[in-house]
């Protein structure tokens, strides 16, 4: 796809997320809304999330019907396992943060994504409930509601506000580590924060208001788009053990600058061995 297919793509997926607002703020204020489990007891879905990716799938095959689409709810495993191709794909998280959704914290956000021969071009992360719509294509930096946004840039752990999911310890193999890390940021870092949505945390630091954020066990559309906000906003995304990002297995470190992703991934790898020898 060339400049202008990618803003013409970017056009039809902005009307599209922004059609979906009216969906979010109706099942925000439905505090009756069926709720369903996908598994497991935190793992939650509403008719909500699957009207919402609904709108965006529908819209966006009848403009592109060759593209690939991966959406949290219409997705099967072995489609996520799928290499990205030369297929442009939409990545799709319709409600990222459903608990929060469901319990009425208005920490949400519909996640759109477009990655095309493997390279992210395409950001949209929206929160109906507070109006805040982040917007990225590659190359061309990263907005809220239209304003340029940077990462802090802070570069010193001391001075950082960290996002720390804690509630990913749900995961047993996980809980070591999470707890782990959690201690040892603590030490250093002004404080943490566990907001319940990965997608607005990476928002979050594109815009300066977090500094760092290390997540697993997480699927590709809870990521994608928030990594490319980030890195238009001057900001780093790597991946947990240090390596590159892989979209389709999103265990990241993001932080505001170079010199605090290694001093993050200094400490996933301490906890990592300490984790290691116990065993």
């Amino acid at each position: 796809m060339n400049d202008q297919q990618i803003q013409v793509a970017f056009d039809l997926a902005l009307e599209l997320t922004k059609q979906c607002g009216p969906i979010v703020r109706e099942g925000f204020r439905n505090t009756t809304k069926s709720v369903a489990n996908k598994g497991r007891h935190w793992d939650l879905v509403t008719q909500y999330d699957r009207r919402v990716e609904d709108v965006l799938i529908e819209g966006l095959k009848k403009r592109f019907p060759d593209h690939r689409m991966l959406g949290e709810e219409s997705t099967s495993a072995a489609n996520i396992k799928e290499p990205l191709d030369e297929r442009p794909t939409w990545i799709i998280d319709p409600i990222d943060g459903t608990i929060n959704f469901v319990r009425g914290v208005k920490f949400i956000a519909i996640s759109v994504a477009l990655v095309v021969s493997g390279d992210l071009k395409i950001a949209i992360l929206y929160n109906p409930c507070l109006e805040e719509m982040y917007t990225a294509i590659a190359g061309q930096g990263a907005f809220l509601n239209g304003e340029r946004i940077r990462v802090s840039g802070i570069e010193d752990l001391k001075s950082s506000l960290i996002g720390h999911e804690i509630s990913i310890a749900s995961y047993e193999a996980a809980r070591p580590h999470i707890f782990g890390r959690g201690q040892e940021l603590i030490k250093e870092c002004t404080g943490l924060r566990a907001m319940g949505s990965a997608a607005l945390s990476l928002a979050y630091i594109a815009s300066g208001n977090l500094d760092g954020y290390c997540i697993e066990y997480l699927k590709p559309w809870d990521i994608a788009a928030g990594a490319l906000l980030i890195r238009e906003a001057g900001g780093v995304v790597i991946n947990i053990n240090g390596g590159q990002y892989d979209i389709l297995k999103p265990d990241i470190i993001a932080a505001s600058s170079e010199k605090l992703a290694h001093r993050l991934l200094e400490i996933v790898r301490q906890v990592n061995e300490n984790v290691n020898g116990q065993k």
